[in-house]
């Protein structure tokens, strides 16, 4: 798990490495180039909202526009000494209000966004920005600086400016999100996530030339790749199993030479199993046949097919190289002592795992698999033909009994009976 979650962060983390070694190349960059530079932000937060609305990642689209909205309200208002009472007072605004945002951004559920609960969510993102910038434009900050808390005059680390205050609203920002990306573990998370990073780095270091720009960029293409990398998910993985799905199926298939064996897969009885135990149990059986083929060796790759099939690829080799890598998987499957999950049945892995060495009869149950393998030939036009006919050979094999697997060309020889001293009589 941890290494999934860091492949969630790793493209980000390496984007604001990459921001803040830049800072130097970047202020030596002619004016009209960073002028160029600074409008770069706009037009990444219009890319990132517009994917993130087109696949309703709104946890990306409201992180988005909390920071374009903050980096807006920098351009305009703190591009000035701090020591001026009204940039004091803005900058102090925003160090509370972006973590407060993030905080709650945190927090959404990937609901419509054109819903009274998704426009009142997006109200909320951009309300107090709004209020800033009347603020702001109405020279109405600096009259606020004596309402400002002593602790937004303390900085949390001497020479920096994140105020003490600022601090707090950060360390929670942080603590509620980390909770939601470590139990959600999804792309929305990290992306809001990343935008926290990003924003509690800008302050800090806020007297470093372009800082703003340059993290808010990074940030903005962190989350981008999240989008991206959230509707590639939605389109090649299988929701309920998480192995690759129907679609990077046939991206495969689009990419096997002319040598290759397609085994197909059915679970026996799955009907009866479900008509038995409930559509809960059935889903937990499709996740631990998922699991288990998975981990096909040969160089096989697992797929689901649909329902309760999946399909086995081995580019490269044929029926009989491949035949003792799917008769493997089969015999693994077949051996799984799985424990029906009831009220008392736990969540936790280990605990399950010592439940299924004590093989108590009461909760046991195996689950078999039949198996079809067809290997490619110059009769077959493309892998839909090899597909057609692998699904013969899975029929066959339940015709036969099931929990078997049937190649179609290839028919290993029966082993041969050891000989004992009666067949001398």
């Amino acid at each position: 798990m941890a290494l999934r979650l860091l492949k969630l962060l790793a493209p980000a983390l390496l984007l604001l490495i990459a921001a803040g070694l830049l800072i130097d190349p970047v202020a030596q960059l002619p004016a009209a180039h960073k002028l160029t530079l600074n409008q770069l932000p706009y037009a990444l937060a219009t890319g990132v909202a517009l994917m993130a609305y087109g696949f309703n990642r709104n946890q990306i689209l409201f992180a988005t526009l909390n920071l374009i909205s903050a980096y807006l309200l920098i351009q305009l208002g703190l591009q000035v000494s701090l020591d001026q009472p009204g940039a004091y007072v803005l900058f102090s605004a925003l160090s509370l209000l972006i973590p407060i945002n993030i905080t709650f951004i945190a927090t959404y559920s990937e609901k419509g966004l054109f819903t009274p609960l998704g426009l009142t969510r997006l109200g909320g993102v951009l309300l107090g920005y709004i209020l800033l910038i009347l603020l702001w434009s109405n020279d109405a900050l600096a009259g606020q600086l004596p309402n400002l808390p002593a602790n937004m005059f303390e900085m949390f680390i001497d020479g920096r400016f994140l105020s003490n205050m600022a601090a707090v609203f950060f360390g929670v920002a942080l603590t509620t999100n980390l909770i939601y990306f470590f139990t959600q573990r999804g792309h929305g998370s990290a992306g809001v996530l990343i935008s926290l990073a990003a924003s509690l780095c800008m302050f800090v270091w806020f007297d470093q030339p372009n800082i703003s720009t340059l993290l808010i960029t990074a940030a903005l293409i962190g989350m981008g790749i999240s989008v991206v990398q959230s509707s590639h998910k939605m389109a090649y993985l299988d929701e309920l199993t998480e192995i690759p799905a129907r679609r990077a199926l046939q991206d495969k298939l689009a990419t096997l030479g002319k040598r290759y064996t397609i085994a197909m897969v059915d679970i026996d009885h799955f009907k009866k199993f479900n008509d038995t135990y409930g559509h809960d149990i059935g889903d937990q059986v499709l996740r631990m046949v998922a699991a288990k083929l998975a981990t096909v060796s040969g160089g096989g790759k697992a797929y689901r097919y649909g329902g309760e099939e999946f399909t086995l690829v081995f580019p490269g080799k044929d029926e009989a190289q491949a035949l003792p890598f799917v008769e493997q998987i089969r015999e693994l499957i077949a051996n799984y002592p799985m424990y029906i999950r009831s009220d008392n049945r736990p969540d936790d892995e280990k605990q399950g795992a010592r439940m299924r060495n004590k093989k108590a009869d009461a909760d046991y149950t195996t689950v078999t698999i039949s198996i079809g393998v067809c290997e490619k030939t110059d009769e077959y036009a493309d892998p839909m033909a090899v597909i057609k006919v692998a699904d013969n050979a899975l029929y066959e094999a339940k015709k036969n009994g099931r929990n078997q697997s049937v190649a179609a060309h290839y028919k290993p020889e029966a082993p041969k009976r050891r000989r004992t001293r009666k067949d001398y009589a």
